[in-house]
């Protein structure tokens, strides 16, 4: 059985592995998107770009991919610049929800998350939004790691 879902995200793999990254509009969904492809990744750890504004989630075989929609494939949204190309990947196996939300929402010792997306569990982490910068350094930290928190 196959199900797709069109989600209002963004998403990157991380050394292969698919972040999915949500928050409302103007909370730095495009803005962390390009500070994880232009910062350098520790060594061996490939960044790529899969989708920006939106995102479809597809459900086959108990796994979720994610893509871009036919009409965004390679469009990244920079705040001021406007719309401009990217190199994407196709699609990208779900690994890691990445929810925005206000800094002051955070605790500091969160326990262990999880989320649903296209009827699949996944491990979700809350990261501050607008806050480019801190937030790709996490994710490339675990995606280095290869471990999630909890």
């Amino acid at each position: 059985m196959t199900a797709a879902v069109n989600i209002h995200a963004s998403a990157v793999a991380l050394g292969g592995r698919g972040v999915l990254i949500r928050g409302p509009a103007g909370s730095g969904k495009s803005a962390l998107v390009l500070s994880l492809l232009r910062r350098a990744p520790p060594p061996g750890l490939r960044v790529e770009f899969v989708a920006d504004d939106r995102v479809v989630a597809t459900l086959a075989e108990g796994v979720v991919q994610l893509s871009a929609p036919d009409g965004l494939k390679g469009l990244l949204e920079i705040a001021g610049v406007g719309i401009v190309r990217e190199p994407a990947l196709p699609s990208v196996a779900l690994w890691l929800v990445a929810d925005l939300v206000p800094q002051e929402t955070m605790p500091r010792h969160p326990a262990p998350l999880r989320t649903e997306i296209a009827g699949v569990e996944a491990p979700l982490l809350r990261l501050p939004r607008k806050e480019a910068a801190l937030s790709a350094d996490i994710l490339l930290t675990l995606a280095a790691s290869g471990d999630l928190p909890g």
